[in-house]
């Protein structure tokens, strides 16, 4: 099994503010479960037909059934999709303009009526924000007829001033196929912004907005044969390969006028879940008048090594296999967050087929392991402006996983870091404070934290300017460990 792979389990913590002189913040949680029909069917059946991200397939299968069971889930109709028969949870969202409802307007709490889940392919599903019952299941052909690749960003991107909906759509075969749209907010009209062609198919998790551009760094992490290959592994690792030999390209396509492709980049490859933050500055040089350069900040790996790290053999520390991601044997699965710059980008349209970059991304520096995260966040009301404080989980050696949470300076380059015996957090939520004109690292960090002794998990709330403990809400069971979350404010 594959960390990737577990079935969707949605988690919400609401947090109730003191009321009559009570100094002590109520928290609420409760949690459900978004595909009982499907962990039904394999309950049943023992079998799990559907391609899914790391799960490796029984090595005795035929490849008549192989090809038989693959081409029963790629014939199966979008539209017959139950409810709970959908495994799509990788990251939440609040809002998706444009996307079809099931909700009533009037229905649901405060601050959302809705949460979408969303993963690495086409589907999404629609909860209720309260209950957490699925309601509804769509995929991106809802949104435009020529978005009907299987493949997508399970981190879609949204303008922080429109609320315009981004992400790319991604049609494998002999000649792959990205197509860049937009959702106006305000219309929930969709948009092809690019059509490119004349690209391997890569695995992206994530992409890049400024307030001009959509970046796609297209990492030398390559579904091998255009994604055919998917059709025997039955899972994205097996059928990704990684090239050492190939740049990795930065794709900029304008946001605004038309132009498409704008510029192509290209850098040493690497391969990277998660973009940060990412914005946009005047060039400096005389010649690059009127040109545009990008700075942004990304969590990168030198190989594919981490997704083999999170199979369950590897991750739980009692396996023997864990000793290969142990100590100093997982150094070659960590990150290590680098800062980019994508000079001179300019408005004339360039070719995607062409071969030829315009530029080179410019590395302006490279954090160490130690001090590097995952999974990170950031003051969210800095989203396409420049940022100094990242924040995220980090890997000490201390264990088989994430063992700490860590603030990365980005002006002076250090690490201030939260470690605790036995303690592994989850993904830290930045919740900013409300308040006007405050400094950046102002708010709070809120993280899903498994004390490994006690055997059971805590909200935990940091301040995130000194990283010490505000509180936590202790649980009576464990939370198992999830991907992504979301904070919604109330109203």
């Amino acid at each position: 099994m594959q960390w990737f792979d577990g079935f969707t389990h949605t988690h919400r913590f609401k947090l109730v503010p003191p009321t009559n002189g009570d100094f002590i913040t109520n928290v609420k949680y409760n949690s459900r479960h978004q595909c009982n029909s499907m962990i039904e069917k394999v309950r049943k059946t023992g079998a799990f037909d559907d391609i899914c991200f790391g799960q490796k397939q029984d090595p005795c299968q035929s490849l008549f059934r192989k090809a038989m069971s693959t081409y029963h889930v790629a014939q199966k109709s979008r539209d017959l999709r139950g409810l709970e028969d959908i495994n799509v949870g990788v990251t939440l969202h609040d809002h998706i303009p444009g996307m079809p409802t099931a909700r009533n307007e009037e229905e649901g709490s405060p601050g959302a009526k809705s949460l979408w889940l969303k993963s690495d392919n086409s589907w999404l599903q629609e909860i209720d924000a309260s209950t957490l019952e699925p309601v509804g299941v769509a995929d991106q052909q809802k949104l435009h007829p020529e978005l009907k690749g299987n493949l997508s960003g399970a981190h879609m991107r949204t303008d922080p001033i429109t609320g315009d909906y981004f992400n790319f759509n991604l049609e494998l075969g002999p000649k792959p196929t990205y197509r860049i749209f937009k959702v106006s907010a305000s219309t929930g009209k969709t948009t092809i912004l690019a059509t490119l062609k004349g690209i391997r198919a890569a695995y992206l998790h994530s992409f890049i907005i400024t307030e001009k551009y959509l970046i796609l760094c297209i990492f030398s992490a390559y579904y091998a044969k255009g994604g055919a290959k998917i059709l025997w592994t039955k899972n994205l690792v097996d059928a990704i390969d990684f090239d050492s030999h190939e740049k990795t390209k930065w794709l900029v396509i304008d946001r605004y006028h038309g132009k498409g492709l704008v510029a192509v980049f290209e850098s040493d490859p690497f391969f990277a879940f998660h973009c940060v933050n990412a914005w946009d500055e005047p060039s400096s040089g005389e010649e690059d008048k009127g040109r545009t350069d990008v700075t942004l900040d990304i969590c990168t790996y030198e190989n594919l090594d981490i997704l083999k790290r999170f199979w369950y053999s590897n991750m739980k520390s009692t396996s023997p296999s864990a000793l290969n991601y142990a100590g100093e044997n997982a150094t070659r699965a960590r990150t290590s967050l680098h800062r980019y710059r994508l000079p001179g980008i300019g408005n004339s349209t360039v070719s995607s087929t062409s071969g030829k970059p315009t530029g080179q991304a410019k590395l302006i520096f490279a954090a160490p392991k130690a001090d590097s995260m995952d999974l990170p966040t950031f003051n969210p009301t800095l989203a396409c402006k420049p940022t100094r404080y990242i924040y995220g989980v980090t890997d000490c050696g201390n264990s088989v996983f994430f063992d700490g949470l860590t603030k990365f300076d980005t002006l002076t380059r250090t690490a201030k870091k939260r470690i605790q015996h036995a303690q592994s957090p989850g993904e830290p939520i930045f919740v900013a404070d409300p308040k006007e004109g405050g400094e950046e690292d102002e708010g709070v960090l809120l993280s899903v934290v498994l004390d490994g002794v006690g055997g059971r998990s805590h909200l935990l709330c940091l301040d995130a300017k000194t990283f010490e403990e505000v509180g936590r809400a202790e649980m009576e069971s464990p939370v198992g460990f999830g991907f992504h979350g979301h904070f919604v404010g109330g109203k």
